[in-house]
């Protein structure tokens, strides 16, 4: 039904973390149904267009912020070494 659709692809942007180089971030999104999930982007090069940011790996569904951070602290490297 459309109206799921609508609920899921509602997405807003509840925090932002960069990786100490700069070259990585993990976008957290509280989804409009109101679970969490988030991504990772990272820092790319095309000859043509130059630098550009690219999407990297995309997170399942979590239930909760709390349980959404213990995975990416778990599963991050340059968040756990930087902590």
């Amino acid at each position: 039904m459309c109206i799921a659709n609508a609920s899921y692809s509602q997405m807003d942007v509840v925090r932002e973390l960069v990786s100490p180089s700069g070259k990585r971030k993990l976008r957290l999104y509280r989804r409009g149904d109101g679970f969490f999930g988030y991504e990772e982007i990272y820092e790319a090069f095309d000859e043509y267009v130059g630098l550009y940011w690219s999407p990297g790996h995309r997170s399942g569904v979590f239930d909760t912020y709390d349980a959404m951070m213990a995975e990416i602290e778990a599963t991050t490297p340059w968040l756990r070494e930087n902590g």
